[in-house]
């Protein structure tokens, strides 16, 4: 996920929403990317919670990212873990480059400000370069999940041809020893390393699966079970081939299109965590692409709401949801439901964005 500091300065803001005081990323956003990238990172939970300790500490509204919270008061934060444990967690935090250590002569932490007010000396755990960082972190976060997915695939494919080996004998050795391997964590280079070792094509595997598919097609009348199930998946898939079409007739057609000063005003909470200025459309088709793993939309969900609403249309959705995401229990399959699903046959994105300006310009 993109993300933009909250430091940034006042004339790369472009309006009132993006300069204000709380532009800075949530903190569970913040931290949520990071627990994603942690792989990459090579962070533990562990350490992962004590930097959202240290993130609590930080003002809402502020002017830096310093933490000036003791060792004590982290401990307290993480539940009683050691002072040991807490320092040993910022050195790690200091070694992947999230935080600096600035100490003061006593290893206290604390500021002290100039007497005109212009300068300051601030001792302690500084996160600037974790917030400089956020958009490689987004980056690498995005990188974890797309690889979860094609991990995801692969040990599928696996499962479905090595059954299809037991099923033309069950004594096979191969398939048995796969699906027990199956038990273990796996990486992408694993799973294709399997594939090959069992010696099954791609055009084999779906050719398995396109037979299975058509089997119950040449069931009798007496098979009235299969046939019924056969039948109702032959509806179904009817239903989500016209689906698009019906949902086309539904959606108004006079609503008029998205401006970006419109999505701008609607969408703070999605604006500032831009790292560039947004004043294109691919400026925001670009970000809500960065958006949407972090929030909890798959690439799938975002590619056919993309096929079905259009590239500005779907990535306004994605701005909208990220306004009122907190109150969404599952925000993947809300962005399913309204764009695809159930409930896309009413929804607009336009009548979405421009009740979410009415409501911030009500509550200026």
């Amino acid at each position: 996920m993109a993300f933009t500091q909250a430091t940034a300065p006042t004339g790369l803001r472009t309006n009132r929403e993006l300069s204000a005081d709380n532009s800075i990323p949530e903190r569970h956003i913040v931290v949520a990317t990071i627990r994603t990238a942690a792989p990459r990172l090579g962070l533990t939970a562990s350490v992962i919670s004590t930097l959202e300790a240290m993130l609590s500490c930080l003002a809402p509204e502020r002017n830096h990212h310093t933490v000036f919270a003791s060792n004590v008061t982290l401990s307290f934060r993480r539940n009683g873990i050691s002072d040991r444990t807490i320092r040993r967690h910022a050195a790690t935090l200091q070694e992947v480059g999230l935080l600096v250590r600035h100490d003061s002569p006593n290893r206290k932490r604390f500021t002290r400000h100039s007497g005109d007010g212009g300068k300051a000396l601030r001792f302690g755990f500084d996160l600037s370069p974790m917030f400089d960082r956020l958009h490689e972190i987004a980056a690498l976060a995005a990188e974890v999940m797309r690889e979860k997915e094609q991990i995801g695939y692969l040990r599928t494919k696996i499962r479905a041809v090595a059954n299809a080996r037991l099923l033309d004998n069950p004594d096979d050795g191969t398939a048995l020893t796969v699906l027990r391997t199956l038990r273990r964590k796996l990486t992408v280079q694993d799973c294709e390393q399997i594939l090959a070792e069992l010696e099954v094509c791609t055009v084999q595997a779906e050719a398995i699966g396109d037979r299975r598919s058509v089997e119950p097609t040449t069931m009798t009348d007496t098979d009235g079970h299969f046939v019924r199930h056969h039948h109702k998946s032959t509806i179904e898939h009817i239903d989500k081939e016209k689906r698009p079409q019906k949902n086309e007739m539904t959606v108004p057609v006079a609503d008029a299109p998205i401006t970006i000063a419109e999505l701008l005003t609607a969408c703070p909470q999605a604006a500032v965590l831009s790292l560039k200025r947004i004043t294109t459309p691919h400026d925001v088709i670009a970000h809500a692409r960065t958006l949407a793993p972090m929030m909890g939309i798959s690439l799938n969900s975002y590619d056919a709401a993309h096929q079905r609403l259009g590239p500005i249309r779907a990535a306004a959705t994605v701005w909208a949801i990220m306004q009122f995401h907190e109150k969404i229990k599952a925000v993947g399959a809300y962005f399913r439901a309204i764009t695809t699903g159930s409930k896309s046959a009413e929804f607009s994105p336009e009548k979405l964005i421009r009740r979410l300006a009415a409501a911030q310009r009500q509550a200026a």
